[in-house]
């Protein structure tokens, strides 16, 4: 039992499982939307028929960002009440 729990079929059925799942509560979450917003136009959704899952062609911006975190104090000078 412990061997086919660690095996490459048992990760392939997890893996199947859980995206069946995904679609499954996708299905259901875009039924519920549809019906409490009728007037909202969902067809973005639908995947195009030569579509096919997988890489896209869009390339990512490896270049770092840099965080440059400000002082917290105040730029306006307020005056203590007398």
């Amino acid at each position: 039992m412990e061997e086919f729990k660690a095996s490459s079929k048992m990760k392939d059925l997890n893996i199947t499982f859980g995206q069946k799942a995904f679609i499954k509560g996708f299905k259901l979450y875009e039924g519920r939307m549809a019906q409490k917003f009728p007037e909202l136009d969902l067809n973005f959704l639908e995947e195009e028929p030569d579509e096919e899952a997988g890489l896209s062609g869009a390339v990512a911006d490896p270049s770092p960002i840099e965080v440059v975190f400000e002082s917290s104090m105040p730029t306006v000078e307020v005056f203590e009440p007398m």
